[in-house]
């Protein structure tokens, strides 16, 4: 974006969704992890992460409402370094 005061180019804000997508091989069975950053039909951001992995340990989920698109950055931030300690590559 052209910025008319200086005539300049400035990045434009991200302010669309992000997606992290996490997979381990474990011996037994791989399991995946995805941690969203989106914005909802009311303005609010929001993470959603969801799990799935061995045939017997069920897949789950959870919605966390954060104040804004920056405290969701560093959310997913902390999550991704916690997965890649624990096994997880990202895809």
């Amino acid at each position: 974006m052209i910025d008319s005061a200086d005539n300049v180019t400035h990045m434009l804000p991200v302010t669309g969704p992000m997606r992290l997508n996490f997979h381990t091989d474990q011996p037994d069975a791989a399991r995946v992890f995805v941690a969203d950053l989106n914005q909802d039909l009311l303005g609010d951001w929001i993470v959603t992460l969801s799990w799935d992995g061995k045939p017997q340990v069920r897949g789950g989920g959870r919605v966390t409402v954060v104040n804004d698109q920056e405290a969701g950055f560093k959310m997913i931030q902390k999550i991704a370094q916690k997965k890649e300690k624990s096994g997880y590559r990202l895809v």
